[in-house]
């Protein structure tokens, strides 16, 4: 990859962060039964980033305060830390977890396996429904390789109809819908 192709992507990762960081802050009305997930491809690091409502991942937006809302809480946590299985990559990329992040106002940061300081502040939603943001860095060891990423969220969690897919990589940037019965992301 030449510089100014780097340059491009570096570019367009940022501008993703960006909008991605202005959404959030925004509280925008989420929608049950829609995730959001953009998808950025930079050099040898691919970053996911998915925007759910709680409801879709563990059927309610509630604190998990019950013995039953709690183990719900650390199998979803559980399911999204196992991101390889979640996110499947073209095996030939040799793409490899490098790092799992799970926020939501809702759950107290340990039950989703975050240390207490990861919980932002003043992310709650005052209208009762909680969000989950859950970011995903996988390093590839041959990116040009990368051609899609099949996605098991409808499997884990059956919550989600769809899931609005933005993406962004040296070669192309785009946005699609994911459904149960459309669920990969063509990359290249």
């Amino acid at each position: 990859m030449n510089f100014r192709t780097r340059k491009l992507a570096a570019v367009l990762c940022s501008a993703l962060l960006f909008s991605v960081a202005t959404v959030a802050t925004a509280h925008e009305a989420h929608v049950h039964g829609v995730g959001k997930l953009d998808v950025a491809l930079d050099g040898k690091t691919l970053s996911l980033h998915l925007d759910s409502p709680l409801v879709n991942l563990i059927g309610f937006e509630h604190a998990a305060k019950s013995a039953k809302d709690k183990q719900a809480a650390q199998d979803m946590a559980k399911t999204l830390r196992n991101a390889a299985n979640v996110f499947v990559t073209t095996p030939s990329a040799e793409c490899k977890v490098s790092g799992v992040q799970l926020v939501s106002a809702a759950i107290e940061p340990a039950l989703l396996g975050e240390a207490a300081a990861n919980k932002p502040a003043g992310h709650e939603d005052h209208d009762g429904h909680a969000d989950m943001d859950a970011d995903f860095s996988f390093q590839c060891a041959y990116p040009e390789r990368l051609q899609r990423i099949d996605v098991k969220l409808f499997d884990a969690f059956k919550g989600f109809n769809s899931i609005d897919v933005q993406l962004v990589t040296p070669k192309r940037q785009g946005a699609t819908k994911l459904t149960p019965a459309a669920a990969s992301i063509t990359i290249q």
